[in-house]
């Protein structure tokens, strides 16, 4: 799910300013309307499902496994359903352009440039996010059946803090681009954005940039509550393999799920802003052994500069894109597209330039989406098997197994499932047996893997001088 509100989040800035207005049949007081109305229709029908599975668990407690499975399948459908009718409202009904519109009518001239509306797309987007929330606050109800009927007198979530628990898990990805971006926009109101002769406001916004991807982690401890690691034998063991495996880091946290979530993670590019955190649960359930492998199968990723890999990826891919985006935009025949556009049914000239603004934005998506999906995850699921030996040579091949599999017993994984960043388990398992049996095959692996992070850096460097140096980028095109 985080995913998929990233890739609504990046749809929405690929949209820019250019925003299908709504039908001619509808005001842009009957739009805000049915923006409400879709709010309520999504409370409403979550409701009318979360009610009758929970009525249906008290009366048929044997069937428990057969009603949550289709509870799945309700959340699914309906998750589906608020997307489907999301984008309608915005690309169908003109809740992007009545926004575009409101703002353009009550900001300060001041805040407006011809490309910059600070505050936008989170608002295009927010309809959307409540109406998730709103769903969510009616899932608790058969989240707390469920729960309650299988831990005898223990007492679930209350609803809010159910709540504020998903808000936390799923959104803490999109939230921090999203406040990036809008803060950027605010920034470039102040640093003179229409003066492109200029190299100081490029300057100023790549150093926002810089700053922002480094004070990451403080946001993200701020949003998921994160606190420090008691004082222990654990602690100091944890900060014993630190010192062994010579890394340095700013502290190790915990975030605390209400023992729901087994989990770990690393964030920070520089070690006085970087933190490795572990989950409640994690803690709870594996063996000081077992919780050394995982922080080492964590440290594994900065040893291996696996953040710095993922960065100079997405820029490449930024770069690139781009400039084949450009290039695909020029050989195609704007006459042409006009034409075939505007013989369409309701289509007339005067709708050619918001439906062809959606089209360039829905097919940029479209080739983003698959790119990312094969490529960043062929990279992803290898950078996890480099993070995986390095976690078991922390302390050993079977405690890290044993590891893995307590994982994803306690998060109800199943072992041959995969996952677009992840392997299966079964796959590390393995993967991890052969690297044992055969260090030379491990050493290949490494080696590959070092190729081709230097071979992306050489291709980033050039790709960016070419750019700069035969002017094929809108440098600002680019940041925005």
């Amino acid at each position: 799910m985080p995913f998929v509100f990233l890739l609504l989040f990046a749809l929405v800035s690929l949209q820019h300013t250019q925003w299908p207005g709504p039908p001619g049949w509808l005001t842009n007081e009957g739009c805000a309307l049915l923006v409400l109305a879709f709010l309520i229709t999504s409370w409403l029908s979550a409701s009318l499902i979360a009610r009758t599975i929970a009525w249906q668990l008290c009366r048929q407690p044997e069937n428990r496994s057969a009603l949550a499975q289709s509870y799945t399948l309700w959340r699914r459908n309906h998750f589906i359903a608020m997307i489907v009718g999301y984008l309608a409202m915005v690309y169908l009904l003109g809740w992007g352009k009545v926004l575009h519109d409101f703002l353009r009518t009550y900001l300060p001239p001041r805040w407006q440039t011809e490309d910059n509306l600070p505050g936008l797309q989170l608002g295009v987007l927010m309809p959307f996010f409540l109406a998730v929330i709103a769903s969510w606050e009616r899932w608790h109800l058969v989240e707390r059946e469920v729960y309650e009927e299988t831990h005898g007198s223990d007492t679930y979530l209350g609803r809010w803090t159910y709540v504020v628990m998903q808000i936390r898990h799923q959104y803490f990805i999109v939230l921090p681009p999203m406040f990036v971006m809008t803060a950027l926009q605010i920034m470039y109101v102040f640093v003179g954005v229409d003066d492109r002769q200029s190299h100081w406001p490029i300057l100023a916004v790549i150093a926002f940039l810089a700053a922002a991807f480094i004070g990451m982690p403080w946001l993200l401890r701020l949003f998921l509550g994160l606190t420090p690691l008691p004082p222990g034998e654990l602690r100091d063991r944890l900060e014993g393999a630190a010192r062994r495996l010579g890394f340095g880091y700013s502290d190790i946290l915990v975030w605390d799920t209400n023992n729901l979530v087994a989990n770990a993670m690393v964030t920070g590019f520089i070690p006085w802003v970087r933190y490795i955190i572990l989950t409640d649960r994690i803690i709870q359930d594996l063996s000081p052994d077992e919780i050394e492998a995982v922080f080492g199968h964590e440290v594994g990723h900065i040893e291996h500069h696996h953040l710095t890999f993922y960065l100079a990826f997405f820029m490449t891919s930024i770069v690139l894109f781009s400039l084949l985006w450009d290039e695909l935009s020029r050989r195609i025949s704007f006459e042409g597209v006009r034409a075939f556009l505007t013989s369409i049914p309701f289509v007339g000239d005067d709708d050619f330039d918001d439906l062809a603004g959606t089209l360039n934005s829905f097919g940029k998506l479209a080739l983003l989406v698959p790119y990312m999906f094969v490529c960043f995850g062929y990279l992803s699921r290898r950078c996890e098997r480099q993070a995986d030996l390095f976690g078991a040579q922390t302390v050993s091949t079977d405690v890290f197994i044993h590891a893995l599999e307590k994982v994803a017993d306690i998060n109800g994984i199943a072992r041959d499932k995969w996952s677009w960043l992840h392997p299966s388990i079964d796959q590390r398992i393995e993967f991890l047996r052969e690297m044992r049996d055969d260090p030379r095959e491990a050493t290949r692996f490494h080696r590959s893997l070092r190729w081709m992070q230097w071979g992306l850096y050489a291709g980033l460097v050039v790709l960016l001088v070419s750019a700069w140096r035969y002017d094929l980028l809108d440098v600002w095109k680019l940041l925005q």
